[in-house]
């Protein structure tokens, strides 16, 4: 098929060449414009001719429209999926950097800060499942507390899923 495209677009550029050489070649006179639709048939038909001939590689039958379908179905769904679990990702990570900007705030070290979600909300379990905030040793327990409150407010989450290690 490849030949075939690569042999015609070589017939239509040659054709085109030879048209542009007798333009101009050609005296300005009355008889110019025939010439030029003559020229302009001739170019049509180099185009037309392939197709003609071919009918079977233009042929709406032998092009099979459910594998077509059936594989950009399935590279569609394998796309969206693949860019929700990105996604997903990218907004949990976010989740965590907001968590350990908390405690900077305060300056209270984070070491790591890991959050457990179920993103998919037609989902049973959807929703913010546990946040572990690792920090560094020496923190005052109060503010800690406050912090784990603020978090637990604003993520709108019980305060029991959020646990603090300190070490």
């Amino acid at each position: 098929m490849i030949n075939f495209l690569s042999s015609w677009a070589e017939q239509i550029v040659l054709a085109v060449i030879v048209a542009t050489i007798i333009e101009l070649i050609l005296p300005d006179n009355k008889n110019k414009k025939y010439i030029q639709m003559v020229i302009g048939v001739y170019i049509l038909f180099n185009i037309i001719s392939p197709v003609i001939k071919n009918k079977k590689a233009f042929s709406i039958e032998t092009f099979d429209f459910e594998d077509y379908t059936s594989s950009s179905n399935a590279n569609a769904s394998l796309d969206q999926s693949s860019m929700d679990d990105k996604l997903e990702k990218i907004y949990l990570e976010e989740l965590e950097k907001k968590v350990m900007s908390k405690f900077e705030e305060n300056e209270i070290t984070v070491s790591k800060c890991t959050i457990d979600a179920e993103l998919d909300t037609t989902k049973k379990n959807a929703g913010i499942h546990s946040i572990v905030a690792k920090i560094k040793a020496p923190a005052d327990k109060e503010k800690i507390e406050e912090i784990r409150e603020e978090i637990a407010t604003e993520f709108e989450i019980d305060l029991e899923k959020i646990e603090i290690l300190v070490k």
